[in-house]
């Protein structure tokens, strides 16, 4: 048994720094050449069940990388019935580097060097197959370098499966399946870029814009965001094919950046002027207004203006795609429209496909519906700008009309603002500023 004292070779063990699924890794120090290594010690039941080939084969794919972003191995040697692979020791992992989640431009210095170190890798036809943030080592300087290529293939034809590697949070959708490809290292490099960008790791189905969109776009720049939502698009046919094009297009993204932060207008510098939209100051006069009666907490993902829940498009751009998981303040998640629903509701009322299973428990009074089901024997209790009955799917056919909304949309008769939206937040429909709606 290992323990800390103990003597291998030329390296004595000081602290176990962690055990995988193939290996134990550990403080060490060469008596040698008197200095700390990281020890990677392959399990003996691996090495017994598969055989000495098999394990010296890790050993062979690291060696044969040599990159400033890739764990470079130092020495690997057998010491009895244990293969010793020794490395270089880092300060931490990036599971353990808080400065990257605080910071924008630390966690964008990561994903670049770990872009760099992988596209280096699939340069020369090698999957890594289990990029996650324990795998990517933090050093003293600052940068940043992927190891444990010990569950690495080389790249082959697509008839090939594979089953025996991946961590399951930033495991690819083909790779779950046994079919990985150089594009399922990239998709988990996105994910990592996600959630170090955002503070969420995104989950299945893994729709864009992340769980805090506003977060991401107030650290990303708008130049590199289509290349990561490229990275973690769910489907590889429209995903970055490997590292190698993520990593060019990433640079090519980054020079912009740095383009436009150093360009300076000639003579003498003056302090920019802010502007702000129209439309931002209709919408804020809005949100003033009458915001907190129609729960208008919410920013739509596209123009960043305040929507509520209950809207189907946003009423200042017309985008349609809006999600609220996680941030919903509903106990839970419609999980085809993403709005919130009570735990009461066989339905959803906002986009009919969802279906759950009630508690079953009878519905309480709903402090917040203004009507009830119009359906015979059905006590289903309507918020206002439902479009079903939540507990017998029944479709609302008397219009939503609002007091603080003067108008009517003439697609489908809801209550809307024409002095303000240029939207029908209800049907989507574009309102035509030249006439009444």
């Amino acid at each position: 048994m290992l323990r800390r004292g103990t003597r291998l070779g030329k390296y004595r063990l000081e602290r176990r720094l962690g055990r995988g699924a193939f290996s134990d890794v550990w403080r060490a120090r060469d008596t040698v050449e008197n200095r700390r290594v990281a020890l990677k010690i392959p399990l003996p039941e691996i090495v017994r069940e598969h055989g000495r080939a098999a394990v010296e084969y890790e050993a062979r794919i690291a060696a044969s990388l040599h990159h400033p972003n890739i764990v470079a191995l130092r020495n690997a040697d057998w010491c009895g019935s244990r293969l010793l692979l020794a490395s270089d020791l880092a300060l931490r992992s990036l599971a353990d580097y808080p400065a990257a989640r605080r910071s924008g431009k630390v966690a964008l210095r990561v994903i670049r060097d770990v872009a760099c170190g992988l596209a280096h890798a699939h340069s020369q036809r090698i999957m890594h197959r289990d990029v996650k943030p324990e795998n990517i080592l933090i050093f003293e300087d600052g940068h940043a370098a992927l190891a444990d290529f010990g569950v690495s293939r080389f790249a082959r034809g697509a008839s090939e499966t594979f089953t025996e590697a991946g961590t399951l949070g930033y495991l690819a959708p083909e790779q779950a399946y046994g079919r990985p490809c150089l594009a399922s290292d990239v998709f988990s490099l996105g994910l990592i870029a996600c959630e170090l960008l955002s503070g969420s790791l995104p989950t299945w189905p893994f729709h864009w814009p992340p769980g805090n969109a506003q977060r991401f776009n107030e650290r990303v720049p708008p130049e590199v965001r289509p290349v990561l939502r490229k990275a973690a698009e769910f489907n590889p046919e429209r995903r970055w094919p490997d590292a190698v094009e993520l990593h060019r297009a990433l640079e090519a993204a980054l020079a912009l950046v740095e383009r436009r932060q150093h360009r300076r207008p000639p003579g003498r510098r003056r302090r920019p002027i802010e502007t702000v939209s129209p439309l931002k100051l209709q919408a804020e006069e809005f949100r003033k207004r009458w915001g907190s009666h129609l729960s208008m907490r919410f920013n739509c993902y596209r123009c960043e203006l305040p929507i509520s829940e209950s809207m189907r498009f946003c009423p200042w751009c017309g985008f349609g795609d809006n999600a609220f998981t996680e941030i919903s303040t509903a106990p839970l998640v419609c999980p085809d429209c993403e709005r919130g629903v009570q735990s009461e509701w066989s339905y959803c009322p906002w986009c009919y496909e969802g279906r759950f299973v009630s508690n079953g428990k009878p519905p309480r009074p709903d402090p917040k519906a203004t009507r009830t089901c119009s359906r015979r024997g059905c006590e289903g209790q309507l918020r206002p700008f439902m479009r079903y009955c939540p507990l017998c799917k029944q479709k609302v056919r008397r219009p939503w009309i609002d007091a603080t909304l003067p108008d009517r949309c003439p697609g489908c008769d809801w209550s809307v603002s024409r002095e303000f939206w240029h939207h029908c937040p209800w049907c989507g429909r574009r309102e035509d500023r030249t006439s009444k709606y």
